[in-house]
């Protein structure tokens, strides 16, 4: 089974927090809107233990979207918030219940379609990015932190079936965050427009999905 190679995701987060302010000035000036939160080293370290988890979950070859497993998605996302610090966490600890409690709400469809699809040998490729597209779209599954998770989870479905991994880069970041951005604005009170225009920021992503996970980062 394909294993991260996490010397080379952090490399590539090291240039991401490099570039960080080209990368959200174009953000800016595509329309697309700037982060919230700059890419820092508290998130590049956020996201390797995050990645670090995931690995360990490889390793063991677990099944991370079978039903018995929602700690471990639940896991990841405490990752890319508070890291390996135990003393946020018990001081975040309401907000992590509260956490498990919309994500208890929302999981269910998600495992239907990747059991679903997987199942009916649907492309690996596009089952990623559908879980992606589905963690990210209003409700969104978790309270924060649904693209970093959304991420991570992803690319678990990526490499637990011999695919590659997306990471992200100064190359394809702002790629990545336009159509993502767009995806988390639907929500089912704009029916029409869900209809009409999020299709086709689908059909971005999953392109964007599949044109730049990348082999260069498996160990």
């Amino acid at each position: 089974m394909l294993r991260p190679d996490l010397k080379k995701i952090e490399k590539s987060y090291n240039r991401v927090i490099n570039n960080w302010q080209q990368i959200d000035d174009e953000l800016d000036e595509r329309g697309v809107g700037r982060k919230d939160a700059p890419f820092d080293g508290t998130i590049r370290d956020n996201m390797l233990c995050a990645w670090e988890y995931m690995d360990h979950l490889l390793k063991k070859e677990v099944q991370l979207l079978q039903k018995n497993c929602g700690h471990h998605l639940l896991e990841i996302n405490h990752c890319v918030h508070y890291g390996e610090d135990y003393v946020l966490r018990a001081e975040y600890r309401k907000a992590m219940d509260a956490t498990a409690q919309k994500f208890s709400h929302l999981i269910g469809p998600i495992r239907n379609y990747h059991a679903k699809h997987m199942r009916n040998a649907s492309p690996v490729m596009k089952v990623g990015a559908e879980v992606f597209i589905a963690i990210v779209g209003q409700p969104q599954l978790f309270i924060e932190g649904n693209h970093r998770s959304g991420s991570v989870i992803a690319s678990w479905i990526n490499m637990y079936n011999n695919k590659p991994p997306f990471v992200l880069s100064v190359e394809n970041a702002v790629a990545y965050f336009a159509p993502a951005q767009e995806i988390k604005k639907f929500n089912n009170k704009s029916l029409w427009r869900s209809f009409t225009e999020l299709p086709k920021y689908k059909r971005a992503f999953r392109d964007f999905w599949e044109g730049n996970c990348d082999m260069a980062y498996i160990r």
